[in-house]
């Protein structure tokens, strides 16, 4: 029986169960939650590093954001302030869309 000790989307023991096996699962407190969030943003941004196609980034990509608004819920936000947030470093240090690679800074 494998053991996975790591953070599951909510649903999953569902998933689990209407495959005819039983999940075994506990709640987190607030502080296990942001160390186990972490990890497994750790293992999304993994996994993304290692997809060869654009439809894997994206399912990848979809999975960190999950994480982020999770985490950003713990830290007392919501995605709307979140995104106010990200909007105004956009503003203040632009974005990364320009695709810019700093070599050095020099005197």
């Amino acid at each position: 029986m494998p053991v996975y000790n790591k953070l599951i989307r909510d649903k999953i023991p569902e998933v689990i169960a209407a495959s005819g096996k039983k999940a075994v699962v506990r709640a987190l407190s607030n502080e296990e939650y942001i160390v186990e969030a972490r990890k497994k943003l750790y293992e999304e941004l993994a996994e993304y590093k290692a997809v060869t196609n654009d439809e894997e980034a994206l399912a990848e990509l979809a999975d960190i954001m999950e994480l982020v608004y999770a985490l950003a819920a713990v830290h007392g936000s919501s995605t709307d302030q979140l995104e106010q947030i990200r909007h105004e470093k956009a503003k203040k240090h632009g974005e990364f869309a320009k695709k810019l690679f700093l070599k050095e800074v020099t005197d």
